[in-house]
């Protein structure tokens, strides 16, 4: 499986900055590395996952992937979860981290935009294909 990578890196006196590489068009990361990412304990973070299915602003089965493989012997699973996740955990944990991923998600949604050249009369329509993820590249 490619899960795809995504970094954020503060150093002091420099801008803070947002490296991510995706996979097949998204990014897959466990409770573990959504942490890591968010510089929180997964204890936060599966507590507010929780949270968000509970509350059906996503659904679990939409935005998850149940990993399966074998490790000495042992058949084992971990679960997996989108960029959808991040963008609505990321308002919900209040790091840093988290307030320079949301900063560099509306970075690249304003960016994409212009790159359209949208103007102010023109209408904004977004289409939404089922069964694709439609995300910024």
């Amino acid at each position: 499986m490619r899960t795809g990578y995504i970094k954020i890196s503060i150093e002091e006196g420099k801008v803070p900055s947002v490296e991510a590489q995706l996979a097949d068009n998204n990014l897959w990361l466990n409770k573990y590395e959504i942490a890591k990412l968010f510089n929180c304990y997964p204890q936060k973070v599966e507590a507010n996952l929780r949270s968000i299915f509970k509350s059906h602003l996503l659904w679990k089965e939409d935005c998850t992937y149940n990993h399966r493989y074998t490790y000495k012997g042992t058949e084992r699973q971990c679960l997996y979860y989108n960029m959808e996740v991040l963008v609505f955990l990321s308002y919900r944990i209040a790091t840093q981290e988290a307030k320079i991923f949301r900063q560099f998600v509306n970075s690249a949604l304003r960016e994409h935009l212009q790159k359209k050249k949208i103007k102010e009369e023109t209408k904004l329509i977004w289409v939404f294909q089922a069964g694709k993820d439609c995300w910024l590249h």
